[in-house]
């Protein structure tokens, strides 16, 4: 009968998987430093550009419109005013990050079980992957979609490595081919 071990080496595989975790979160703080900037959703901009939707909103939850913006991702009726840069400045903030939160399931999955087959070298690719999420996302904020292709290509490689090492670990584990 076939088996895993967990072997303490696993401890590298939970660590970066936390890492990359919080590393996604803090990708997050990005849109929120923009949202927050004088180029975004700032008080002045909302009364100046929106003050009939400031006392509706006063009038329905009791407090004006928030600043940053919400509920407004950028794409809403808050954001028709903003100059057409600081606009694309958030949406490449936010695409950044809202593309890290769509591959993080499918990449924390095959790290953790490539990592029951290979430990040290699945918590390696996941510190690429990590490493080509932050050239991603930097590139994506500072000089828009063009500029992401190294980042998306280190990550997304990286992911492919994990993914064939959970296939490989897996099938042997079922006996397919080789020896565990």
């Amino acid at each position: 009968m076939s088996s895993i071990e967990v072997l303490p080496s696993y401890g590298y595989v939970i660590a970066v998987a936390a890492a990359t975790s919080f590393h996604c979160t803090v990708q997050g703080f990005a849109v929120a430093g923009f949202r927050y900037s004088s180029e975004g959703f700032t008080s002045e901009y909302l009364l100046k550009n929106y003050p009939e939707e400031n006392e509706i909103h006063k009038k329905e939850f009791g407090t004006p419109l928030p600043v940053g913006g919400h509920p407004d991702n950028g794409l809403g009726r808050l954001s028709d005013k903003l100059p057409f840069v600081t606009w694309a400045k958030l949406q490449n903030a936010q695409r950044a990050h809202l593309n890290y939160c769509e591959a993080l399931p499918g990449v924390l999955c095959n790290l953790l079980l490539a990592g029951l087959f290979y430990p040290v070298t699945a918590a390696a690719f996941g510190l690429t992957h990590m490493v080509g999420r932050q050239i991603y996302a930097s590139a994506y904020r500072k000089s828009g979609a063009n500029a992401r292709g190294p980042g998306f290509g280190i990550a997304f490689l990286s992911n492919i490595a994990l993914m064939g090492m959970s296939i490989s670990g897996g099938l042997k584990l079922a006996g397919v081919f080789g020896s565990k």
